[in-house]
C-alpha cells in the first residue's frame, strides 16, 4: 500500500469518500494523486499530493481548482495533504487556495498521517465510564473529614446542590443564628 493509499485509508475511516481520478469540477479535470470529500460532519475536499509533483504544477492545479470551485459556488473548504514536506515559500503560495497539511516523510506511518490530518478527523473523547471524576460534595466532605464536618458544614454543602441562591440563604441563616437573630426579628427591622 502506498503512502497516498494510507492517507486515503485514514480519511475513509473518518467518514470521507474517495473521489475518482481525475477529479472533475465544472467539466475541468484536475490530476491530483488522490482526493476525498467529507460526508458526515466534515465538508472538506481533501487533495493528496506527493513531493514528486513539481511545485509550480501543484500551485497551478490548486489555484485552478479553487477557481473552478468558485465558479461552481462550492462552499467546501479545501485541504491539501502534502507528502514529503514543502518549502516555506511554496507553502505560503499554496495556502492562498487551500489549508496545507504537510507530512515531512514521503513514507509516513499511520500515526504521522493521523497527526497531520487531525484537524479533519473527529475528536476522540475518552469513554465516560473510564473517566474517574468524583462528586464535588464528596470531595469537600473528604477534605473536612468526618470528625470536622459539623451540621452547619453539612447544611451548606447540601445547599450547594440546589445552587447559589440556596447557599446564600443557608449562609444568611447561619450568620443570623450566630448573631442571635431569628428570621422574624430581621423582617421587623426592614
Amino acid at each position: 500500500m502506498t503512502s497516498v493509499q494510507d492517507v486515503l485509508a485514514v480519511l475513509e475511516s473518518a467518514g470521507f469518500e474517495r473521489l475518482p481520478k481525475p477529479l472533475t469540477v465544472v467539466g475541468t479535470e484536475f490530476d491530483f494523486e488522490a482526493a476525498a470529500r467529507g460526508m458526515n460532519t466534515s465538508h472538506d475536499l481533501v487533495l493528496v499530493a506527493t513531493d514528486q509533483v513539481p511545485r509550480r504544477r501543484l500551485q497551478r492545479l490548486v489555484a485552478g481548482l479553487a477557481r473552478s470551485l468558485d465558479l461552481a459556488s462550492s462552499r467546501r473548504p479545501v485541504s491539501l495533504v502534502l507528502l514529503g514536506g514543502v518549502a516555506a515559500a511554496d507553502r505560503i503560495d499554496l495556502e492562498h487556495y487551500a489549508r496545507v497539511l504537510p507530512i515531512a516523510s514521503s513514507t509516513p506511518d499511520i500515526a504521522e498521517i493521523e497527526e497531520a490530518v487531525a484537524v479533519l478527523l473527529p475528536l476522540k473523547l475518552p469513554n465516560a465510564d473510564l473517566v474517574h471524576g468524583s462528586d464535588p460534595v464528596n470531595e469537600v466532605m473528604a477534605v473536612l473529614g468526618p470528625m470536622k464536618a459539623t451540621s452547619n458544614h453539612i447544611t451548606l454543602i447540601m445547599a450547594a446542590a440546589d445552587g447559589p441562591e440556596a447557599v446564600r440563604e443557608a449562609l444568611r441563616r447561619y450568620a443570623n443564628e450566630g448573631a442571635g437573630w431569628n428570621d422574624n426579628e430581621e423582617d421587623d427591622n426592614e
